[in-house]
């Protein structure tokens, strides 16, 4: 068997394997369309986003410091699930992610304001990159509604 055929029944084999859901079995193919894209993920940056600035300007530093790290794994995920983003969300996260971090962990809302300022710029010129100009993320103007930015506790 050549490399091709080889190839070729690793391939039928794989289209046959298929995985308990808890529901139902699934094949890798399902399992596949049903991982998240950027139109899914991005809303729940953007939320999260929108929270993290609040409880930093309320200086609750523990509850930013928890958004920070859920948006870089969430941004992880989006690098994974779509890897023609990969390189720019590594850029975007070291150079205009991390400075929010270490305002973060610095408790110095003025340099976290500046961080976060820049890299909501450099989100849209990513959008703007991408082809997608019509996707403009702007901090809305109040603290989210549905969390008591109040801090409490480390």
């Amino acid at each position: 068997m050549d490399e091709k055929e080889l190839k070729e029944k690793i391939q039928e084999v794989l289209e046959e394997v298929s995985v308990w859901s808890g529901a139902q079995n699934m094949t890798l193919q399902e399992i596949a369309t049903i991982q998240p894209s950027l139109g899914r993920i991005m809303p729940e940056i953007g939320n999260r986003t929108w929270k993290l600035y609040y409880a930093a300007e309320k200086e609750n530093w523990v509850f930013a410091r928890f958004q920070w790290k859920e948006i870089s794994e969430l941004m992880d995920l989006a690098a994974y699930t779509r890897p023609k983003y990969e390189a720019d969300l590594e850029t975007f996260k070291k150079d205009d992610w991390a400075p929010i971090g270490k305002a973060i962990d610095n408790k110095d809302f003025e340099a976290f304001k500046t961080a976060f300022e820049h890299a909501v710029s450099q989100a849209n010129a990513y959008h703007e990159k991408q082809d997608k100009p019509y996707i403009r993320w702007q901090l809305p103007s109040m603290p989210p509604p549905d969390v008591d930015l109040t801090p409490r506790g480390e």
